[in-house]
C-alpha cells in the first residue's frame, strides 16, 4: 500500500517525501516463513537496496526498510542516522532485545551514508551475525553480538519502506530497488 507522500518513479522505484509504503501482515508473513520459522526458515538473510537518501541530516534512526510493528518491536530494520547506516536485528541472543538493539551502526567518521545513489546490502547469518556492505565493499564494522538464531521473530510484523507503522520515524529519499534473500550473500555475490 503506497500511502500519501510516496510515489512511483518513472525510472524505477519509489520516492518517499512523507508517509510510507507498507505490506499487509499476511503478505509480510512470507518473510518470516522463509527466514525465521523453525520449521521452514533458513535462519539467515540479506536485504539488498539501491537507495538515494534525501539528505544526511535524518535521525531516529529514520527507517529506510523495516519489518516491524511500531517503535519497540522489530524483526529487522535498515535505518539512517546522519551519515551512518543502522542495522537492527532481533535474535534469541539474550544481549539483543525485541527492538533489535544494540544495533550495528557504521562508524561515524567513515561517513558511509551519502545523499547519492548507493548500493547497500545488509546480511545476517547465525555465525557472523550482521554485516553491512556499501557499494560492494564491507564497511568493516564488526557485530559484537555475533550470530544467533531467529526463532523469536514475530510473524505478525509488517514489511515497511520509508517509515515505521506508527509513522513517527520518517525517512526521505528514493528506493530504486529493494530485494530480500533467504540466505546471506557472500562478498563475491554482493
Amino acid at each position: 500500500d503506497l500511502g500519501s507522500g510516496v510515489q512511483f518513479m518513472a525510472a524505477y522505484g519509489i520516492e518517499v517525501t512523507s508517509g510510507r509504503a507498507i505490506a499487509t501482515a499476511q503478505t509480510s508473513r512470507k518473510l518470516y516463513d522463509r527466514i525465521a520459522s523453525p520449521a521452514t526458515g533458513s535462519g539467515q538473510y540479506s536485504l539488498e537496496t539501491w537507495v538515494v537518501p534525501a539528505n544526511t541530516t535524518q535521525e531516529g534512526p529514520a527507517r529506510i526498510v523495516s519489518y516491524s510493528n511500531g517503535l519497540g518491536s522489530r524483526n529487522f530494520t535498515m535505518g539512517q542516522t546522519l551519515y551512518q547506516y543502522v542495522f537492527r536485528n532481533r535474535s534469541v541472543d539474550l544481549a539483543i532485545n525485541n527492538n533489535g538493539s544494540p544495533e550495528l551502526i557504521t562508524y561515524d567518521v567513515d561517513q558511509d551514508l551519502q545523499s547519492a545513489l548507493q548500493h547497500v546490502v545488509m546480511t545476517f547469518d547465525p555465525i557472523n551475525g550482521r554485516r553491512i556492505y556499501v557499494d560492494g565493499v564491507f564497511t568493516d564494522d564488526i557485530d559484537l553480538q555475533g550470530g544467533g538464531l531467529l526463532w523469536n521473530w514475530d510473524a505478525s510484523h509488517r514489511f515497511i519502506l520509508g517509515n515505521e507503522t506508527s509513522l513517527n520515524r520518517p525517512w526521505l529519499g528514493q528506493l530504486r530497488f529493494v530485494a530480500m534473500y533467504d540466505r546471506a550473500l557472500s562478498p563475491d555475490q554482493i
